[in-house]
């Protein structure tokens, strides 16, 4: 049974030491990783996010991170897929190191890792900065996904330490399975009117096309099919949360065991920071989760989720709580968030039971 460090975003005094930032200080304290960074370069991985997103990881966490890197003589630097966003405050300046561009800046820095062909996918190409890091902090924003229901610690790896291509190839394995049947097909677009989030289209080959990151599983399309020429299963979507969980492994396989995970539990909204717009709080505010085992981490980060009381009237569009069973995020995505941690444990990542122990 591993060990997760929480930090709870309860403030019980009205004192600085009793604050957030205070206690993810003592959470990283309890990593105990500060020996292994000694004159050594260390990757900070986030997801900066863009457009007009803004609950992404607050530059004040990142920052105190660096200091604390530094204090320990490590050399720390930020990396991501993309550039961060200035006017977010996300700027060399306010992180207090430089940033490097995971992939380069032409997406050409890679190197290739092959997979095994049963996730959908031959081949990753995983990001050429994973090369010049000694030590690799994983610094994930805990909020849902369109695709798999969730996105954390390993899809902050899986899908943040690829290149575009990699990226793109992950993403279509959604399509692996068949699920519609053109010889049947009457083209009455019956299921395209009825589809409330918009996901259904014919594209310009007149073949039916289905957009699983805002595909909410509501089966309508299958049901009200005159032709029963649509056939949906939970494998059209949990092979990506598998292959997500695959991605990850390959990049932790290059760091030997030099990393640690963190999840930020912080302005929880229901689609992915990469959407690049924000809409309110799906929960109140959790706190800080930190351990070296990705699997305890991500499956107490759902958990802790899903005990919070849901805040009504903050699900943006067509999302609603569509199930009345399941975890939060299945009830608002029609997917199961934990298809990947159970995966990413078959993958002997880690361990799915945990031991949760508050930061005090």
């Amino acid at each position: 049974m591993s060990t997760v460090f929480f930090a709870s975003a309860k403030v019980k005094k009205l004192e600085r030491n009793a604050s957030l930032p205070a206690k993810f200080i003592r959470l990283l304290d309890a990593l105990e990783f500060g020996e292994k960074i000694k004159d050594k370069t260390v990757a900070i991985k986030i997801h900066s996010g863009g457009g007009y997103g803004f609950t992404t990881i607050h530059p004040l966490f990142i920052r105190i991170l660096v200091e604390y890197i530094k204090a320990k003589k490590g050399l720390p630097f930020i990396t991501d897929i993309v550039a961060p966003d200035a006017r977010r405050g996300y700027t060399e300046e306010v992180f207090g190191c430089r940033f490097i561009q995971a992939t380069g800046l032409r997406d050409t820095d890679y190197f290739t890792v092959n997979v095994p062909s049963r996730y959908g996918i031959k081949e990753l190409e995983l990001a050429g900065v994973l090369k010049a890091t000694d030590f690799l902090i994983n610094f994930a924003h805990a909020k849902g996904h369109g695709n798999c229901g969730y996105g954390g610690a390993i899809k902050n790896l899986g899908m943040g330490f690829v290149t575009t291509k990699s990226r793109i190839a992950i993403h279509s394995v959604v399509n692996t399975k068949p699920y519609w049947n053109q010889s049947k097909c009457k083209y009455c677009g019956i299921c395209i009117k009825n589809c409330r989030s918009s996901a259904i289209k014919f594209n310009e080959e007149k073949k039916l096309v289905i957009d699983f990151h805002a595909c909410v599983f509501c089966m309508r399309c299958v049901f009200l099919c005159p032709q029963k020429a649509i056939e949906l299963e939970k494998t059209n979507y949990e092979v990506f949360g598998r292959a997500l969980a695959l991605s990850a492994k390959k990049v932790l396989e290059q760091l030997k065991g030099n990393y640690c995970h963190i999840n930020v539990v912080l302005n929880v909204t229901p689609f992915c920071d990469c959407l690049g717009m924000s809409s309110p709080s799906i929960i109140p505010d959790v706190g800080i989760l930190g351990s070296s085992d990705i699997v305890s981490l991500e499956n107490v980060t759902l958990d802790l989720i899903d005990r919070q009381k849901f805040v009504d009237g903050s699900l943006p569009g067509h999302l609603r709580l569509e199930k009345e069973n399941g975890h939060l995020f299945e009830k608002i995505w029609g997917k199961d968030p934990y298809i990947q941690v159970k995966e990413a444990a078959k993958l002997r990542m880690g361990q799915l039971e945990y031991n949760l122990k508050e930061i005090s």
